[in-house]
């Protein structure tokens, strides 16, 4: 039990220096990449990229699930780190403890030879349980980015039916936009997406680089779509107004080809379940007296046998 907790503590340990180490050296290159960003001339400002808002690899999976802090990547890889020693941990625990040899020598006790097909699968399992819980923050952040792409898709259609609906009353797209996000829930990914756009207006750049940025930060292709049609009309000088309400449209027709494409799945995946739930009830209602009379001749004949 001692040696429990040294181990634990070690691995803590390790865990909060591999974290103070990242983010010391996130800081460090922030810092420096402000600094690199002041010294550009005012002129080519205009034209320059902030890499701050550029992520590529883990961290901009990170970020387009959520997850934005600067120490997003160093909490990522530290916690899949710990749980990972952790799963060696425990594994090693059963080993010592005997309760993997245990568990093999029950599985091999089965008769008619089972036993033996099963030991390689029980030697398995503390394998699957270290595996998972170094997946775990792994499937954490894909669920995170899977609800977060729910929300987006489900709020999109409204926006833009209320963005049509101001713009053909004569509202101008960033006015109409302010109104909508005034009266939305700031919790929601979208609205939160916006209003970055709207503070990068205000901070300078371009509406072109600001919707860039915007579809660049939330990649998914319903949105990315729109984002297209609208940088097309800004670029062209086009309608905004008869673009907002073909996207509308466009959305609205993907959403319920999405619907009956779901519908249509709805027979083969109950398949799997139907086979499951229905198929031992009926063998059993079938075959089950069968094989209690086959079951029972044969006593009977081993016991005449016995007999003679």
């Amino acid at each position: 039990m001692h040696n429990l907790f040294i181990l634990l503590a070690m691995f803590l340990t390790g865990a909060f220096f591999i974290t103070g180490i990242y983010w010391w050296a996130l800081r460090e290159t922030a810092r420096r990449r402000l600094r690199s960003t002041l010294e550009i001339p005012v002129e080519a400002k205009s034209t320059t990229v902030n890499t701050l808002t550029e992520h590529r690899g883990v961290t901009g999976w990170l970020y387009r699930a959520g997850f934005r802090r600067p120490l997003a990547l160093g909490v990522f890889l530290a916690s899949t780190f710990v749980l990972f020693l952790l799963g060696l941990f425990i594994w090693r625990q059963l080993s010592v403890l005997g309760i993997t040899d245990l568990a093999v020598d029950t599985v091999r006790s089965i008769p008619g030879g089972v036993g033996n097909v099963l030991v390689p699968f029980v030697l398995a399992i503390p394998w699957f349980f270290v595996l998972l819980l170094t997946l775990l923050p792994l499937l954490v952040v894909r669920a995170k980015r899977r609800q977060r792409v729910k929300e987006i898709e489900q709020d999109l259609p409204l926006l833009l039916d209320l963005l049509n609906t101001l713009a053909q009353a004569g509202i101008g797209f960033d006015a109409a936009l302010d109104q909508i996000l005034g009266a939305a829930n700031e919790k929601r990914p979208l609205v939160n997406e916006f209003r970055i756009f709207q503070i990068e207006l205000l901070a300078g750049r371009s509406r072109v680089d600001a919707l860039k940025h915007l579809m660049r930060r939330v990649q998914i292709p319903t949105f990315n779509a729109f984002v297209s049609a609208v940088l097309q009309a800004e670029m062209m000088g086009s309608a905004m107004s008869e673009t907002l309400k073909t996207q509308a449209i466009e959305i609205r027709k993907r959403r319920q080809e999405k619907a009956r494409a779901a519908a249509m799945a709805i027979p083969t995946l109950l398949v799997l379940p139907m086979v499951i739930g229905f198929l031992p009830g009926i063998f059993i209602v079938l075959i089950g007296p069968l094989l209690f009379e086959a079951f029972g001749m044969l006593g009977q004949t081993l016991r005449g046998v016995s007999g003679q």
